[in-house]
């Protein structure tokens, strides 16, 4: 094995911390050049107020929560704040006291809402389960409680 007299391995030494501290002064002097373009970049960023892709939300039903409407058929509309998918959604209607499925609830295509008639609805309470697709791809679900009353 050879072995470099003291001197060369100090110099050796002494090249590679150079080296290192050369690169470190490189990178600040980069970042420093840079700092004000890149902290505009983001702010730019911050301040363009794009439309987001959130959730789809309820904005509004019928039946309300809680509401009390009379027998018969009842017509369903849920509106939400964004588009969805009214094939991948779905609607079910279920016989509070018992949790039973009164019946799965045609719909109707609507970009923004779902539709459906529930026929022949006897008194009692209900609860509306639904759930949708937002065209972004996120699933919501929610539920409503109603009474039906003569």
């Amino acid at each position: 094995m050879l072995r470099l007299p003291v001197y060369a391995r100090d110099l050796d030494a002494m090249t590679l911390a150079a080296e290192g501290a050369g690169f470190q002064l490189g990178l600040a002097m980069i970042v420093r050049k840079k700092l004000p373009f890149l902290l505009s970049l983001i702010l730019a960023f911050a301040l363009v107020r794009a439309p987001c892709h959130a959730h789809a939300a309820l904005i509004s039903a019928s039946p309300q929560d809680g509401a009390t409407v009379p027998s018969g058929e009842v017509v369903i509309q849920l509106r939400f704040n964004s588009r969805i998918d009214s094939k991948l959604s779905r609607l079910t209607l279920l016989k509070a006291a018992d949790q039973s499925v009164v019946q799965p609830l045609e719909t109707s295509s609507a970009s923004e809402g779902l539709e459906a008639r529930a026929p022949d609805l006897r008194s009692g309470a209900y609860t509306l389960e639904w759930q949708i697709l937002s065209l972004d791809g996120h699933l919501t679900q929610g539920r409503l409680n109603f009474r039906v009353e003569r």
